[in-house]
């Protein structure tokens, strides 16, 4: 069955699907539906529902269809148009330079064949693909509560195959800006720096890892150079990627040899990552400089890293910021910092730390998306334990991530909706190293197919 399922993924791997642009992925589907002899239905905004026709569906098998598109440097990928090259070593399955998209394509491919198998067997399975989750959970807040009209959810969009997911944190995007002074001078010499090669990771699971951010590295790096103008800055990709590179052309007294070394030094403190900076000096006959030195004293002080962290039965980090994207545009500093809670009062808490520091800017919140709170007397996640009990003759860890889910949409819009989310070992998501654990793929297989089972014996 492995062979199958990793068929099926390296398909869905050819077809183009970063956010927003899931045309093509959700025409894939419809069509894998007809020729299955299963119907299914999409929404106006993308989400679609494979169901039985026959009875009302008992459990639904849940994925996304979306996955967030990075690369290297050095990487030509158009992911408007190429296919994601994979490549097998026997135990990992990576993409070349570019990320996987394993979150959540084999989330896709395990459900298709979980439904392909246990089609005439178990008939009240229903599988959802919902789109534009990467960005904010968009798809499944404006899915239509009738597509989970169940009693059981199996979430397959985390990301360690030993563990039961029972509820995630909720989040929001901090845009922030400010208007910048600027003047024109000429005949000036412009030093462009580059860092690059971080290892960047997701911002909700990859947060209290240790891991450098681009940006903050770069305005350290600024302060350290004492730049006062620059001509422009950006950094980041996407709010929920802790940003891997950044760069910025500025002015400075100081040599490329003495950039270099200050850089290196500032590295020392980040030694799980292998950063690279790039540096050249052009002379320009004209230029718009931007008065910068007291933005790099916010800049220093704004949120990066883990905030709080839960006490109690789920241990784990409770409130967290990833300082995600900044760049210039007409005349203009944006920022995004990406929000994490567990709670509603810690949240609050974090939202202020960081407004008390924002003197002279603007800001607002987008992009929200609910928590999910543990369900007491889960018979979902009773089925889930029974079963990797049995199957693995050990316990699984049962955890509350630090990442959004959409079953924390899910369980807004239908409150008595069981839900868990698993999923196979997928290591270092969202960035060009993402690799997917062959072995733990099966192992996911097996336990879904056995919950599913389980479940059907239950009625």
């Amino acid at each position: 069955m492995l062979e199958k399922i990793l068929n099926y993924f390296s398909e869905i791997s050819k077809i183009p699907r970063c956010s927003k642009q899931e045309s093509a992925i959700v025409q894939y589907i419809q069509k894998w539906a007809i020729a299955k002899g299963f119907k299914y239905m999409t929404d106006p905004y993308g989400n679609t529902l494979v169901y039985p026709p026959e009875t009302t569906p008992q459990i639904i098998l849940q994925s996304h269809v979306d996955m967030v598109c990075e690369k290297t440097k050095d990487s030509n990928h158009d992911f408007e148009k190429d296919p994601i090259t994979l490549t097998d070593d026997g135990v990992y399955i990576k993409a070349n330079k570019t990320s996987l998209g394993a979150d959540n394509g084999i989330g896709m491919a395990i459900s298709m064949c979980l439904k392909e198998e246990l089609m005439s067997s178990t008939r009240n399975i229903s599988l959802l693909f919902t789109v534009d989750e990467e960005t904010g959970l968009n798809g499944a807040k404006h899915l239509d509560k009738s597509f989970l009209n169940s009693r059981y959810l199996i979430n397959l969009d985390s990301e360690e195959d030993n563990t039961f997911i029972v509820g995630c944190a909720g989040g929001t995007d901090m845009i922030i800006k400010k208007e910048l002074s600027s003047k024109t001078s000429e005949n000036i010499t412009v030093t462009h720096i580059e860092i690059d090669g971080l290892n960047g990771g997701h911002s909700g699971i990859d947060i209290d890892k240790g891991y450098a951010n681009a940006i903050k590295l770069l305005t350290e790096l600024m302060i350290a150079i004492e730049v006062e103008y620059i001509l422009d800055i950006r950094g980041g990709t996407a709010h929920n990627a802790i940003p891997r590179s950044a760069s910025a052309a500025l002015l400075t007294n100081y040599t490329k040899e003495d950039i270099n070394r200050i850089f290196y030094q500032i590295c020392q403190r980040y030694p799980l990552d292998n950063a690279k900076l790039t540096i050249s000096h052009v002379t320009q006959h004209r230029g718009v400089l931007f008065y910068f030195k007291e933005i790099l004293k916010t800049l220093s002080k704004l949120n990066h890293g883990v905030f709080t962290r839960m006490k109690g039965r789920f241990q784990g980090i409770e409130t967290s910021s990833n300082l995600a994207k900044i760049e210039l545009a007409n005349n203009t500093l944006i920022i995004v910092e990406s929000l994490r809670s567990t709670t509603d009062g810690a949240m609050d808490l974090l939202k202020k730390n960081i407004e008390k520091k924002l003197t002279g800017f603007s800001y607002y919140y987008c992009c929200d998306y609910p928590g999910w709170v543990p369900k007491e007397n889960s018979t979902l996640l009773e089925e889930g334990i029974r079963s990797y009990r049995k199957l693995f003759n050990e316990q699984p860890n049962i955890k509350v991530i630090h990442a959004g889910l959409e079953c924390g949409v899910f369980s807004q819009k239908n409150p008595f909706l069981d839900i868990i989310s698993l999923g196979p070992n997928i290591h270092n998501p969202h960035s060009p190293d993402e690799k997917l654990e062959k072995l733990s793929v099966q192992k996911i297989y097996n336990l879904t197919k056995d919950i599913i089972i389980s479940l059907s014996h239950r009625g």
